[in-house]
């Protein structure tokens, strides 16, 4: 993109394996893939995602921008749905670093991290709308 917009925002960027092929993901998708509405990436793999704790400014960011939910929401969500259908939230893990070792090991796997983060373990792709 041309420019920063500087906003209370932190630079939140999305990431996956180095294997997966995809490089530009619909921002509709990766809600799907983090709600759990859609479980396989188009070229047969389980999306495995990988979630950063509610307070962490990256997931409010991601909440806002992607799921256009409050973290709050979102997990009010999951309590109804693990006692409704049965499903889980994603797998939370501490920081940006424990969310790239998930992610490089995970063939599926797909998070979220502040973009000073970023390193060549792991890959960003584009969210488009």
């Amino acid at each position: 993109g041309a420019g920063y917009v500087h906003s209370s925002f932190a630079d939140m960027v999305v990431i996956v394996n180095k294997t997966n092929p995809v490089t530009v993901v619909k921002r509709s998708v990766v809600g799907r893939y983090f709600l759990k509405k859609s479980t396989m990436w188009d070229f047969g793999i389980k999306v495995v995602p990988i979630d950063l704790p509610a307070r962490e400014p990256v997931r409010e960011e991601f909440s806002k921008r992607i799921l256009q939910s409050s973290p709050r929401e979102v997990e009010s969500h999951w309590i109804s749905e693990s006692l409704v259908g049965g499903k889980s939230a994603p797998e939370i893990v501490n920081n940006a670093a424990l969310v790239k070792k998930r992610v490089a090991v995970e063939p599926g796997g797909i998070g979220y991290i502040d973009s000073a983060e970023l390193d060549d373990s792991i890959k960003r792709v584009e969210v488009v709308d």
